[in-house]
């Protein structure tokens, strides 16, 4: 990962986003110039989002048509598609914007606590024949 990188995401969890935005730009351009684009754009996607979140819509709005424009160019990143196509959509038509937690595209689903992680066996009547069996 690229120190700059790092570096905003230390930032925005200190809440100095100003700084963060810099560090972001700087990771971008680095990324560039070394042709890892796919990773410029999901430098840039993040980007998007903060700007999103800190009310500059108009910036955001560019960064995440520059993302969605590479992953039609490129058929890659298919997450950071996602994304940026609904935060295009929120900030067009004006309702809230999305929240993304991790996983696939944001729709990680919770896991229920009452179910085990290891299923138990099902215990039908074979079941208990078998186990009835094994002590004699």
């Amino acid at each position: 990962m690229n120190v700059e990188f790092e570096a905003a995401l230390q930032y925005i969890n200190m809440e100095s986003y100003d700084n963060a935005i810099e560090h972001l730009n700087k990771a971008i351009d680095k990324e560039m110039e070394d042709g890892n684009e796919g990773t410029a754009m999901e430098y840039r996607c993040v980007l998007g989002e903060l700007l999103a979140n800190l009310d500059r819509k108009e910036e955001a709005r560019d960064e995440f048509a520059a993302v969605v424009d590479y992953c039609d160019f490129s058929n890659g990143l298919p997450n950071q598609k996602i994304i940026a196509g609904a935060f295009i959509k929120a900030i067009d038509e004006g309702g809230p914007l999305p929240r993304f937690d991790g996983g696939a595209a944001g729709a990680s689903a919770k896991r229920d606590p009452s179910v085990p992680l290891i299923p138990k066996p099902v215990q039908n009547k074979s079941f208990i024949t078998r186990q009835m069996n094994k002590r004699k």
